[in-house]
């Protein structure tokens, strides 16, 4: 896709609509000066609004066709109350015009930073949130289509209409870049995330690492076979996968962007490419969409390959524990004890509390790094979508500091993240009678604090400033919303983009 900025209306080129983004009873006829030529149309567009009663509410659309020979639309696009503005509703209003343009197999769009935006948002961030936006909300998984008509029609270009000066129009431009790349880890993470088992499984996630780093030299990638984890001593991750005819594999991607005396960031993504339960068998219902298990994995392959092409200077480490959860004649069983890295034991409740137990062995190996802090992601707890819904991930850290700033780098860029509790009680609910600790547990019952004992199992592997956060809650449109398709929706990357660029 090409990103263009104009200057001028008049230099647009087969621009199929133009999307004009306007508050809720915002006076927009001076921003139609923005327009340049189209601003003539003005008196028609006002008269428009006016017989469809257009207000500019949040979601609320409305096109006016100009007869203008190089761009024949304007798509207002309402934004809700300018006091109430967030990324996060920009993002759905926005997307759902990109959505509804491309349905109409408009490739070429337009859109107008208007002063208002201006005010909430610098032009580069402005426009990185703008670029995100369109690629995200635009990216549609249906590759596997045979018939080809079938398939959505991807967006040629998009345009940034505005009066810019000579600084502004370089602000825009590295924006632009920004958002690319961004968008592209995004992407990316939702690929991964939406490929079918018969297709992903832990080799295949090897080869995608080592993709990246053919892609991109800056990452140096490890992809770890069953008998080098085993020579580590990483019996969860063994134990975990050892029911499938696929082996495990730990995938180490690394990023040097500082020198090495500056301590890394370490990011951990939990990589089961199908779950099926184990012998603890799920219910058929419960077994749909457990391709979507490593989307831990999926936002950490992705907030890494942003990472390197936006050269941050940092030092990023990604790890990934990966296996497929399956029942056969060699799956671990409810009762085995499994001994971690560190050598700790832990006793097996139920083989379809895994993910803990894979990122229980990719914690310990994060240590090695003398890391500055270490943040994991998992599709972890059905406790905590139950707790938070499926619009917020929960978030949970013994450090206040981290905790905050990850949860603030998520509201920036539009991502939801809700603190949830970690604390004596619910370690003391993940004590053994015959091992270390047990893989499942509650507090007052084992039903209950589902999310927070999983947490505190990994509590027991940490010795660093560490967070994780359980993406079960927002990771997947099971159906598709006016801005975004149904699938993986690549939660997680942009916050880590956003939390690793401060």
């Amino acid at each position: 896709m090409k990103y263009i900025v104009q200057t001028n209306i008049e230099e647009l080129t087969s621009c199929n609509v133009v999307l004009f983004p306007v508050f809720e009873d915002q006076k927009i006829e001076s921003e139609l000066k923005t327009l340049g030529s189209l601003g003539h149309y003005r008196e028609k567009i006002m008269n428009t609004i006016k017989l469809e009663e257009f207000k500019g509410k949040k979601m609320e659309r409305l096109l006016v066709y100009t007869e203008h020979e190089q761009c024949p639309r304007i798509m207002l696009v309402g934004l809700g109350k300018e006091k109430e503005y967030s990324v996060k509703k920009f993002r759905e209003c926005v997307g759902a015009a990109c959505v509804q343009a491309q349905n109409k197999k408009w490739t070429h769009l337009s859109v107008v930073l208007t002063a208002a935006l201006r005010k909430k948002e610098a032009l580069t961030e402005l426009a990185s949130l703008v670029v995100r936006i369109t690629k995200i909300s635009t990216y549609a998984y249906d590759e596997h289509k045979s018939d080809v008509d079938a398939r959505v029609i991807p967006l040629e270009s998009v345009e940034f209409v505005g009066k810019f000066t000579a600084t502004e129009k370089k602000n825009l431009e590295k924006g632009i870049e920004h958002g690319d790349h961004v968008a592209e880890g995004v992407n990316f993470a939702r690929q991964l995330g939406n490929t079918p088992p018969s297709h992903m499984n832990p080799e295949y996630l090897g080869r995608e690492a080592l993709a990246l780093a053919r892609k991109n030299p800056s990452l140096k990638v490890s992809v770890l076979s069953e008998k080098e984890i085993a020579k580590l001593g990483m019996g969860c991750l063994l134990g975990v996968g050892q029911g499938s005819k696929h082996e495990p594999k730990f995938i180490i991607i690394e990023y040097w962007g500082a020198p090495k005396k500056q301590k890394p960031s370490v990011i951990v993504g939990k990589g089961i490419t199908f779950d099926s339960g184990g012998l603890s068998l799920k219910p058929g219902a419960y077994m749909m969409d457990m391709k979507y298990d490593m989307l831990g994995a999926a936002a950490v392959f992705g907030a890494i390959k942003a990472v390197a092409d936006l050269k941050l200077k940092k030092n990023v480490i990604a790890l990934v524990p990966s296996a497929e959860n399956m029942p056969s004649g060699t799956a671990f069983r409810p009762d085995d004890i499994l001994t971690a890295m560190n050598g700790k034991t832990v006793e097996i409740k139920n083989t379809d509390a895994e993910g803990r137990l894979v990122l229980a062995d990719a914690l310990v190996y994060a240590k090695k790094y003398e890391p500055l802090e270490v943040i994991d992601l998992a599709t972890l707890t059905g406790a905590c979508m139950a707790a938070l819904g499926t619009e917020r991930s929960g978030i949970f850290s013994p450090i206040d500091k981290l905790s905050d700033e990850v949860v603030q780098a998520g509201e920036s860029v539009g991502e939801g993240l809700w603190r949830l509790p970690l604390g004596e009680e619910y370690s003391e609910a993940m004590k053994s009678e015959v091992a270390d600790i047990k893989n499942l547990g509650g507090v007052g019952g084992d039903p209950y604090g589902g999310a927070s004992t999983a947490a505190a199992f990994l509590q027991f592997f940490t010795e660093y400033p560490w967070a994780h956060i359980d993406l079960a809650s927002a990771i997947l449109m099971s159906k598709s919303k006016p801005w975004l398709r149904p699938g993986a929706n690549g939660f997680g990357v942009e916050t880590l983009v956003a939390y690793l660029s401060k």
